[in-house]
């Protein structure tokens, strides 16, 4: 697949071996406080899109089966959502536990699934209802459908004592499985992605938490991104607290921590497999003589821009793309341009027409956001050759090979200028100038002009995917 990345591997015996992002201290201290608790709980881990939640929810279900032996079942309910009633997906998930795990309570099971049925058959009337007026536009129909609610809600209230027994039977039946299979410790249902659903799905599976499943020894942890929920519930309710509302399901609220942008673009590097498609290139990712990788410069990028988790996954979402492109003439300089261009495109767009359009009060401002990053395999040295790099890649861009060829004598004039050989200014000042000559194909001359004419041009294609709406990293 070209965008889509690989979950992390958990081994059994060793559940934080690919944990690049450091959530083992944090998994610990949730599993000492909920491991001990049997009472009815539903806790929600809440993080802003691409923090790792399904990662660190699946990190937390293996981590809390291998050192408590507590029992659960994960599933997601963007994937199940195609269900008409988010209890026919947790029963589904529930049976399938019981079938491969205590197959014995199989035949308990079956007071499960005929107390469930009858509560789903009983909700269907007043999902129609919610639903008549906004889907249907014939009149007549919705009429028809509206009358069909108001009798079968007649035939509820008749029936309300029957309701509230099947009810209890339905608790009661849960109850007793989830005793005989671990009665001193709690049964965790993970839910996982429950913003990415249909808004009344995401609702419906509140409702049915909070009322249905209120029952001892189960726990259910909802892996959210809260402000996307806000959004399906006002989509429904109109422009509610949504705060208030979600407190009516949700007991408590752990807010996950983002990671840092350093340690997401290590994550990001792995799952998409950077190494092994720039290798493919014969790109080194070791970097070029002065010692920084393509790592390092992205890093170095996304922290000068002080770019957004989604915006750098989106980026190396563009490079992968970028690079499967390209077939010929593929050079370390060329991720470089990239990621520069990338970066500042998610930074200020109009910045980057300004430098692609050669504009030269933009390329100082550019230059100016350029701040490299302390990096302790690299000395002070080879952090000024990144910056020098930068700033003769981003003056070569949009001249012509005349217009650079001038540039070059423009420098090289005012290079014999500077008295002093051995200090700093000169060697840095010397430096501009080669990279300014620089052609990584030695036969060919290739300078930076040409190679950020290249980029511009792929990423005016990359730009034809629209990566907006899709959280690639889990």
């Amino acid at each position: 697949m070209i965008t889509i990345n690989k979950p992390i591997k958990i081994p059994d015996h060793d559940i934080f071996k690919n944990d690049l992002l450091d959530r083992k201290g944090t998994i610990e201290d949730l599993s000492n406080l909920i491991v001990s608790d049997i009472q009815p709980f539903v806790f929600s881990v809440n993080a802003d899109w691409g923090a790792g939640k399904t990662t660190f929810i699946k990190l937390w279900q293996a981590h809390l089966k291998e050192s408590y032996k507590v029992k659960s079942i994960y599933f997601s309910a963007w994937e199940d959502d195609f269900t008409s009633d988010p209890l026919i997906a947790i029963l589904g998930e529930l049976k399938a536990y019981i079938e491969e795990n205590h197959n014995e309570l199989k035949n308990n099971f079956e007071d499960v699934k005929k107390t469930g049925g009858k509560i789903i058959r009983n909700s269907l009337p007043l999902i129609l209802k919610g639903v008549a007026g906004k889907v249907i536009g014939d009149e007549t129909v919705a009429k028809m459908v509206s009358d069909f609610v108001e009798n079968s809600t007649t035939a509820l209230i008749d029936n309300y004592q029957k309701e509230k027994t099947t009810l209890e039977k339905f608790k009661n039946s849960i109850a007793k499985i989830l005793k005989k299979i671990d009665k001193g410790q709690p049964f965790i249902v993970f839910i996982d992605e429950l913003d990415r659903c249909r808004p009344l799905y995401a609702i419906e599976c509140l409702e049915r938490i909070k009322h249905i499943f209120g029952i001892k020894r189960l726990i259910f942890v909802l892996s959210i991104d809260k402000k996307n929920l806000a959004k399906s519930i006002q989509s429904q309710y109109g422009n509610i607290d949504t705060n208030n509302y979600l407190r009516r399901f949700i007991d408590l609220e752990f807010d996950l921590k983002n990671p840092s942008i350093d340690k997401f673009c290590d994550v990001l590097c792995q799952k998409f497999e950077l190494n092994n498609i720039l290798e493919n290139k014969e790109i080194s990712t070791n970097g070029v003589n002065e010692g920084y990788g393509y790592l390092f410069a992205m890093k170095t990028f996304a922290a000068s821009f002080k770019l957004s988790l989604r915006q750098v996954e989106q980026i190396f979402t563009k490079l992968r793309i970028i690079f499967r492109v390209i077939q010929h003439r593929i050079f370390f300089e060329h991720f470089l341009v990239l990621a520069l261009f990338e970066s500042l495109k998610s930074y200020d767009n109009n910045l980057y027409l300004g430098l692609i359009n050669g504009k030269e009060e933009d390329k100082k401002t550019i230059k100016a956001l350029i701040v490299t990053i302390k990096d302790e395999g690299l000395q002070d040295r080879g952090l000024e050759m990144f910056e020098t790099r930068i700033s003769a890649i981003i003056d070569a861009t949009t001249l012509s090979d005349d217009q650079l060829d001038d540039l070059i004598k423009q420098k090289e004039e005012e290079l014999s200028t500077i008295g002093d050989e051995n200090s700093r200014e000169y060697s840095k000042f010397y430096h501009y100038i080669e990279f300014l000559k620089h052609s990584p194909e030695k036969w060919d001359p290739y300078r930076y002009n040409q190679i950020a004419k290249t980029v511009i041009n792929k990423i005016d294609f990359a730009d034809r995917f629209n990566l907006d709406e899709r959280p690639l990293h889990k």
